[in-house]
């Protein structure tokens, strides 16, 4: 959304976006994807994004909103990329892999696992709320939707997780 403010707009230094914004971006690409690496490359194309219309973001009133619509579109792609490859494996007899993410321990996994299960913008306004730390406005404007619709998608989203997990942590009792 271009800037509202009047004249000329100071224009932050694109190194120092980067910097402060980077481990944010990321984190909410790795929720969003099973791959940590896949995540990373997605949160630096989005960067590289940014970094090449700077001129015009950087005079955005949020040019980290910029940037996060970006990994979600471009995340949104991935998957349905990797979907379509794995059905296309599937098909023909071959497996298709997935990366986990070492790090993680496995509850942490399982907990992501589940998100990236629900429907798209359920798990869009969950890792927008939880890992991205946005308001519901925020997420609103992210998502193009109302706020209402933004509580409904987390609401729904809690839900189904609290069946789930307790599904899960009843199993591991």
């Amino acid at each position: 959304m271009p800037s509202t403010r009047r004249g000329t707009p100071d224009v932050e230094n694109f190194e120092a976006f980067y910097r402060r914004e980077y481990t944010q971006i990321v984190g909410m690409a790795r929720a969003l994807l099973p791959s940590s690496g896949s995540a990373e490359d997605v949160a630096q194309e989005s960067f590289v994004a940014a970094h090449h219309n700077w001129a015009r973001i950087s005079a955005y009133d949020d040019p980290k909103a910029w940037v996060r619509r970006v990994l979600i579109n471009r995340a949104t792609s991935l998957r349905r990329r990797q979907a379509a490859e794995w059905r296309a494996m599937s098909r023909i007899g071959g497996r298709a892999g997935e990366d986990t993410l070492p790090e993680l321990s496995p509850q942490a996994t399982e907990v992501w696992e589940e998100v990236r299960r629900l429907p798209r913008r359920q798990a869009q306004a969950t890792v927008l709320h939880y890992v991205g730390q946005l308001s519901i406005e925020e997420i609103g404007v992210v998502m193009e939707c109302s706020p209402g619709a933004v509580k409904t998608h987390l609401h729904r989203a809690r839900a189904r997780l609290n069946r789930s997990l307790s599904a899960w942590s009843e199993e591991t009792t």
